[in-house]
């Protein structure tokens, strides 16, 4: 396939945005979990509400890392498909995802109408 919606140029910056916020990303993701005690909640005095706030910091940490890491994934997906000359290509369609949403989310794997499809299916399984 080849990258027939984008230009040289529209492919270019869009590198340069993925590049840059996976560095970004690499760095908030180091930080978080290699985080110093000194960020987080002390737990010197024992009580349960020490405790309890140990536990919800160390779960909302955890969850960012996650989403971190996943948001990581998918930047360097986007990348290596910049490499491999399929990059702006819908994963499911097969269509031109275009360039004004790659602007917006430069990691985006499917069409506007992909993913509002995707979305809705989703979202109907959880009712």
């Amino acid at each position: 396939m080849s990258q027939f919606a984008l230009t040289t140029r529209q492919i270019d910056d869009l590198k340069q945005l993925l590049q840059q916020h996976e560095r970004q990303l690499q760095t908030t993701l180091d930080s978080e979990l290699h985080a110093d005690d000194r960020t987080h909640t002390s737990i010197t005095g024992g009580s349960d509400a020490d405790w309890a706030t140990a536990d919800a910091e160390s779960d909302d940490l955890l969850a960012r890392a996650e989403r971190d890491a996943r948001e990581l994934a998918a930047t360097s997906a986007a990348l290596e498909k910049i490499a491999e000359g399929t990059y702006g290509v819908c994963e499911a369609c097969g269509e031109a995802i275009g360039y004004p949403r790659l602007l917006a989310y430069p990691a985006a794997r499917r069409c506007l109408a992909c993913q509002q499809k995707a979305e809705t299916r989703a979202t109907s399984s959880r009712s």
